[in-house]
């Protein structure tokens, strides 16, 4: 299994609501925002809840990730800089 690389995506949209809300896992989303995303493959890894939320829970606890494909995806944006304010995409 691969370690994956994870970064904070300013907005993921999905073609569908296609992720469960973490507050009300009855409501699905197709946009969110403030969350944490890895690429794997043509694979999206997905942790619905924010980034601050994610920081505070605690080391060890459970969490649910969602694996789409890429062809879910309508659009990914994140920043990412390298020192110097280049912008980078890996």
């Amino acid at each position: 299994m691969n370690t994956l690389h994870w970064r904070t995506a300013a907005t993921l949209e999905l073609n569908d609501k296609l992720i469960p809300d973490p507050r009300a896992q009855h409501n699905l989303l197709d946009r969110l925002h403030g969350i944490r995303v890895a690429v794997d493959g043509g694979f999206l890894h997905v942790d619905p809840r924010n980034t601050p939320d994610a920081e505070r829970q605690e080391a060890g606890t459970p969490v649910d990730i969602y694996v789409l494909p890429a062809s879910a995806v309508r659009v990914l944006r994140y920043q990412d800089t390298q020192p110097g304010g280049t912008p980078t995409i890996h």
